[in-house]
C-alpha cells in the first residue's frame, strides 16, 4: 500500500484505528465523518483556495496517482513558477503539496503548506503542523526533489475585513525550515514503523492506544478494539490528568465503580463525580443554590444565541473565525407566577445581522436578569464583538452583559451533582436528567454546530425557497428549546 500524509497523521493518533480503516471495510459505519468533521474539511478547502491567490501564476496538477507524478515532473522541468497539488511517490509514500514554488535565486523549490488556523502549532509533537511538512520533505527528498525553504501559510488572527477581501493581509507566511529539519529525524523512524504496521495482513491484537486518552480523544473504533471497557469509564472523569488516567489504566481499573478517589488522589470535584455514580444518588446543596439564585431580578430573560464562525470573514468588521450572530431566542418571565413569553429573531439573508440583532434586543430588553448557559459565548464572543463593530450600541451591550447570570455555574460549582450528568455540565447533559420529557432527539437539529452549518446553507446561493423555509423552522425549534430548557432547569432549582 501507499501511505499518504493523511494516513500517516491518523497512524500517529491511533495505529490500530488506521489499520482497521484500511483493512476492515465491514467497519465502514464507524468511519463515517461527523457533520463537524465535514465542516472542518470544507473550511480547510476554502482556506486553501483563497491562499492560492497569493500565487497568481500557479498551475494545478489535477491528475491523480502515477499520472500526477508524471505531470508534476513535466511542469517542474518547464520551470512552472508555482504548482498546486504537486505529487511525488517514493518508497511507497505519497505526498501532494499545497504549493510548490520555484525560486530562481536559489534554483530550488520552496514548499508551502496551508493551514486553516489562526496560529501555528509548533510544540505538540506528532500532531502539529511541522510534522505535516516534515513528512512531505522526507518523501520529496527520497524522490530527489531539490528543495529549498519550507513555509506554513495560515490565517492572520489580527485581520479585520474592510471592503474587498485582502488576501495578502488575510494570511501570514512563516518560515519553518529549521523546525522541519529538526523534526525529520524524529518522524522518519515512525514512518518506517507505520509502513510495517499498516501492511500487516492480520489484525493487530489487543486494544488501541487511545485507552490512555480521555473520552473526547478516542478514535472511532475505540469500542470495537476495547470491548472490555464500559461505556461510562475512567476516561469520562472530568478533567482527569493524563498521568492519573495512565495509572488507572495500567492497573486495569476501567469502571468508575472500581475507583477509590482517595487512593487515586482525585480532586474534590472528580471525587464528587465518582461518588455520585458509585452511590447512584444526587448531591444537592439547596442553600448554595438558593443563594446563587437570589441574585436574580425580575423580569427574567432566558437567552441564547446561535452563531456561525467562517474561516474566511464574510462581512466587514469580522476576522477569521469570528462569530456571526444570526439568531437568538428569549423566554421572558416578568414575575414569579407570570406567564412565560417567547421572542425570537432569525436573520434570513446573506448579510451581517449585527445591527438587526442590536435593535431587536433593545426592543425586548428593559432591565432585569439575563439568564444564559456558559456566559463566555454570549458575553465575549458575541456581545463584545458586536459592540466593537457597532460602537453606537456599545453602551447597551455593556448593560446587557452586566445583567447576565450564568445558570451553568451552579452545576460547575457542584451545588447540584447527579450521576446522570456523568461529570458534564452542558445543557444537553443536564436537561434530560432534570426534565426527561424534554428532548433534543426529536428535533431535526440536535446541536449548535449543526445549527450554524444549516444557517450558512440556508443563506447560501444554492438553497431553494422551500428548503430555506424548512431550515428556518428547524432553527427556531432548536434555539427555542435551548431557552425553554433554561427556564425548566431554573424552575426545578427554585422548587428544591
Amino acid at each position: 500500500m501507499v501511505i499518504s500524509k493523511t494516513v500517516f497523521q491518523h497512524y500517529l493518533q491511533c495505529p490500530k484505528n488506521t489499520w482497521l480503516k484500511i483493512h476492515k471495510p465491514e467497519l465502514k459505519e464507524e468511519f463515517v465523518f461527523s457533520e463537524f468533521d465535514l465542516h472542518l474539511m470544507e473550511q480547510g478547502n476554502e482556506v486553501e483556495s483563497y491562499a492560492r491567490y497569493l500565487f497568481p501564476k500557479g498551475i494545478e496538477v489535477s491528475s491523480v496517482g502515477e499520472h500526477a507524478v508524471e505531470d508534476t515532473l513535466r511542469l517542474m522541468a518547464e520551470r512552472t513558477p508555482v504548482l498546486f497539488q504537486a505529487t511525488f511517490i517514493a518508497e511507497d509514500f505519497i505526498v501532494r503539496n499545497d504549493m510548490l514554488k520555484w525560486n530562481p535565486e536559489t534554483s530550488l523549490w520552496d514548499l508551502y503548506e496551508v493551514k486553516g488556523t489562526n496560529s501555528l502549532k509548533l510544540d505538540q509533537k506528532e500532531r502539529d503542523h511541522v510534522t505535516d511538512v516534515a513528512f512531505q520533505v522526507s518523501v520529496m527528498r527520497r524522490a530527489h526533489v531539490p528543495l529549498g525553504k519550507c513555509y506554513l501559510v495560515h490565517l492572520n488572527k489580527e485581520y479585520i475585513r474592510a471592503g474587498e477581501l485582502d488576501t495578502e493581509a488575510l494570511f501570514t507566511v512563516d518560515d519553518v525550515t529549521d523546525a522541519v529539519e529538526g523534526r525529520i529525524p524524529e518522524i522518519e523512524p515512525k514512518m518506517a514503523a507505520a509502513m510495517e504496521y499498516l501492511n500487516r495482513e492480520s489484525e493487530p491484537s489487543g486494544g488501541c492506544d487511545c485507552v490512555y486518552a480521555t473520552r473526547r480523544n478516542h478514535c472511532s473504533t475505540f469500542q470495537y478494539s476495547n470491548a472490555h471497557i464500559p461505556e461510562y469509564s475512567v476516561h469520562d472523569i472530568s478533567r482527569i490528568h493524563k498521568t492519573k488516567l495512565e495509572n488507572l489504566v495500567e492497573q486495569k481499573i476501567y469502571a468508575i465503580d472500581d475507583v477509590d478517589p482517595e487512593f487515586h488522589k482525585l480532586s474534590e470535584k472528580q471525587t464528587s463525580q465518582v461518588r455520585a455514580h458509585q452511590l447512584q444518588k444526587s448531591v444537592i446543596d439547596t442553600n448554595a443554590i438558593k443563594n446563587e439564585l437570589s441574585e436574580l431580578k425580575f423580569p427574567l430573560y432566558f437567552f441564547d444565541y446561535e452563531a456561525y464562525a467562517p474561516a474566511i470573514p464574510a462581512f466587514n468588521g469580522y476576522g477569521p473565525y469570528k462569530f456571526i450572530p444570526f439568531q437568538f431566542s428569549i423566554h421572558i418571565l416578568r414575575e414569579p407566577d407570570g406567564k412565560l413569553e417567547h421572542v425570537e429573531f432569525l436573520h434570513t439573508e446573506f448579510s451581517d445581522p449585527s445591527e438587526a440583532v442590536a435593535q431587536k434586543l433593545q426592543e425586548v430588553y428593559s432591565g432585569g436578569s439575563v439568564i444564559v448557559w456558559h456566559e463566555t459565548f454570549e458575553k465575549t464572543f458575541i456581545n463584545e464583538n458586536i459592540a466593537k463593530r457597532l460602537p453606537h450600541h456599545a453602551g447597551f451591550f455593556k448593560e446587557f452583559n452586566s445583567a447576565m447570570f450564568d445558570l451553568e455555574k451552579i452545576f460547575l460549582a457542584q451545588h447540584y451533582i447527579h450521576h446522570g450528568f456523568r461529570g458534564r455540565t452542558s445543557i444537553k447533559k443536564v436537561l434530560p436528567v432534570i426534565a426527561p420529557e424534554f428532548s433534543y432527539a426529536d428535533l431535526n437539529i440536535h446541536e449548535g454546530g449543526q445549527a450554524s452549518n444549516e444557517w450558512w446553507r440556508m443563506v447560501g446561493p444554492t438553497s431553494l425557497p422551500e428548503e430555506r423555509k424548512e431550515i428556518a423552522k428547524n432553527l427556531k425549534e432548536y434555539c427555542g428549546l435551548d431557552t425553554e430548557a433554561m427556564y425548566v432547569i431554573w424552575k426545578h432549582l427554585m422548587e428544591l
